[in-house]
């Protein structure tokens, strides 16, 4: 009976190492998959700051991605005028592609919440610092060429971009 006692105590110990070595291993992986936090634009104009949530976060090169943009603006988005842009820049503000254009189809008065989804937006090849810049535009508003933004720093040094 003795020897049944060892096994289990084995058993037992082997079983806590497991545990312990899964736990850290999970810990580690969340440490490196960091949110992206969207942020106001760095900009002289008083423009509205939107909230940005990404399908898949942090994005993947040369993979598509979702944007769920939404928040509230001192101005309409109007139907038929109004457009989502959505660009990413290299860590020294040049374009790394072309940027995302969709039209909005619907229209929200100033001040009432609003929610834009964007499916599908293509991403560049990225490296470790890059820019994601999320703009709200209208020509018809004051504010043109955009009144609502966010931007994100993702990557290398936590410095304030001061290109935008």
């Amino acid at each position: 009976m003795p020897i049944y006692k060892e096994i289990m105590k084995n058993f037992i110990f082997a079983y806590i190492l497991f545990a312990l070595l899964l736990a850290v291993k999970t810990a580690s992986f969340k440490l490196n998959k960091r949110d992206i936090t969207f942020g106001p634009c760095d900009t002289a104009d008083p423009v509205d700051l939107i909230n940005v949530k990404l399908g898949t976060d942090p994005p993947e090169s040369k993979k598509n991605e979702s944007f769920d943009v939404f928040g509230k603006t001192k101005y309409d988005i109007s139907y038929g005028s109004s457009f989502l842009l959505i660009a990413y820049y290299d860590k020294d503000g040049g374009e790394l592609d072309t940027p995302y254009v969709q039209a909005i189809n619907n229209s929200t008065k100033a001040g009432t919440p609003f929610n834009i989804s964007a499916s599908d937006v293509p991403t560049p090849e990225l490296s470790d610092s890059y820019l994601i810049k999320v703009v709200i535009s209208d020509p018809n508003v004051a504010l043109y060429p955009f009144f609502a933004c966010a931007l994100a720093h993702v990557g290398g040094s936590s410095e304030k971009s001061k290109l935008f």
